[in-house]
């Protein structure tokens, strides 16, 4: 959920979107145990924060009506850097979410693994989230180094649907 919330909250930033994505979005794999993907149907932005990495930022991604697959994105923004060369590759992480999966009322997933400035490593980042209304999904996430010894982080996220497709 962090890492969805992280990657939703960089993607809301219209400057940072823009400098930050190349190419096409690749299809993230979607998956519903109880076959109803229309909830999640539309266009999804919010934001997160990871409070112990000192982090925050904005999430973007979409899904359209009879496709299995959803799209997305996250723009990772640091909230607090301490040098100008940690804000500078923070503002251009661009990570994608590479699996989600809505089962009922949860939504869980997965993004790409990338490298951690704080701890000069690769990341894996996990996120849970549950539909608080038909229009807004809130959840945590967990980030997880690869290197031992350092720091597990997380916080919270949130998304509201902006428009339904």
């Amino acid at each position: 959920m962090k890492r969805l919330i992280v990657v939703l909250a960089v993607l809301g930033v219209a400057g940072s979107v823009t400098a930050c994505a190349t190419g096409k979005v690749p299809e993230t794999e979607m998956t519903s145990s109880d076959f109803d993907l229309g909830p999640l149907v539309g266009e999804w932005r919010g934001d997160y924060n990871n409070p112990e990495a000192r982090r925050s930022g904005t999430i973007a991604f979409t899904l359209r009506a009879g496709e299995s697959s959803a799209t997305g994105k996250v723009v990772m923004i640091p909230g607090k850097a301490d040098s100008l060369a940690y804000a500078t590759a923070m503002a251009r992480s661009v990570i994608n979410i590479s699996f989600m999966r809505k089962e009922g009322n949860k939504v869980t997933g997965t993004l790409d693994p990338y490298i951690d400035p704080t701890c000069a490593c690769r990341v894996t980042t996990n996120f849970e989230g549950s539909f608080k209304d038909a229009r807004t999904i809130e959840g945590t996430f967990t980030v997880v180094p690869s290197q031992s010894g350092a720091q597990i982080t997380g916080g919270k996220w949130k998304v509201i649907r902006v428009k339904r497709l």
